[in-house]
């Protein structure tokens, strides 16, 4: 469904105190996001440490850097191994507090607009990419535990690469001397009358 929407990304208090940690300096690792179909029924989203009914983990495949202090936190969703299908309500983000180990570093539920992830088989089988992000503020020590058997280019990696300058030097240098090559060459023509010249 397109209007699924999780509507705001909460800090956990768990996850505050990390951050806090990660401002002072400590080391910040993402460790894996989740997914499950709990409801919230009169819960604080900030006092969870888990998700409510977990149905799936995610695997980080990307960790990207943004602006203000934050960053995107991607993973590729696949009901391949899923036996039953479920209404993916809850999306969580785990990291390692160095002090007490993983925590639910920040929670998320679309309540009513859940969207229906059906079990894999026959032609249900379905992969989308997740991204999720991250308020780290001006912490200096961000990482994630990366799952690189599962990182894949996407259209957008592949626009970014090839708008950056820096990438491939030898190959823009050579098409830069190739251009100027082309630019040079004197090309034979043969006039009305049958004499040639030269442009």
């Amino acid at each position: 469904r397109d209007d699924m929407s999780f509507g705001s990304i909460v800090f956990t208090n768990k996850g505050k105190i990390l951050q806090a940690k990660a401002q002072a300096g400590a080391q910040l690792t993402f460790t894996r996001l989740a997914m499950g179909d709990g409801q919230l029924t009169g819960q604080s989203e900030t006092e969870l440490s888990n998700l409510i009914n977990k149905k799936k983990d995610i695997a980080i495949t990307k960790l990207r850097p943004m602006n203000n202090g934050a960053v995107a936190i991607g993973g590729i969703l696949s009901n391949s191994d899923l036996a039953q299908g479920f209404y993916w309500r809850e999306i969580g983000l785990f990291a390692n507090d160095p002090d007490v180990g993983e925590v639910l570093y920040c929670y998320g539920n679309a309540g009513t607009l859940a969207e229906y992830i059906p079990a894999g088989e026959g032609s249900q089988i379905l992969e989308k990419r997740i991204d999720i992000i991250a308020i780290t503020g001006n912490a200096s020590n961000v990482s994630a535990v990366i799952d690189s058997s599962l990182i894949f280019l996407s259209v957008e990696d592949l626009e970014r690469h090839n708008d950056d300058l820096y990438s491939h030097p030898d190959i823009r240098e050579s098409i830069g001397g190739l251009q100027l090559a082309i630019e040079n060459i004197e090309v034979p023509v043969t006039s009305v009358n049958g004499k040639t010249g030269a442009v």
